[in-house]
């Protein structure tokens, strides 16, 4: 038995790109169980990896385009948006992968969702 023993694994990062490979899994297991869902594979969403770093990278892209995206190394973080004002879709255009944004629709003359 292991009393007393303690075990230290290498410490492993979850990427953004595993994050939103397991948020997509739980979306499709929640739409087949019939439940009301917050977002889909098509929410806009905002990739962090290394922030404030000289080698930062930013990318925008729905929850889909996400997994197949290579942010390079730890740590990295995941932003989920709701709805935006347009500065900040402004903002998101400049990181966004292609077509990205082409399914954010205007809710009012100043919130977007997607």
């Amino acid at each position: 038995m292991m009393r007393g023993k303690k075990i230290y694994e290498p410490p492993r990062y979850m990427t953004v790109s595993q994050a939103a490979d397991q948020l997509i899994q739980i979306i499709q297991r929640r739409r087949e169980e019939g439940e009301e869902l917050g977002m889909t594979e098509d929410t806009m969403c905002v990739g962090v990896a290394r922030l404030g770093a000289d080698d930062q990278t930013i990318r925008a892209a729905t929850l889909r385009q996400l997994v197949s995206c290579d942010l390079g190394g730890p740590l990295h973080s995941l932003v989920i948006t709701g709805q935006l004002h347009p500065l900040e879709v402004d903002m998101l255009q400049v990181n966004a992968e292609p077509n990205a944004l082409d399914h954010l629709r205007m809710i009012d003359s100043s919130t977007h969702s997607s």
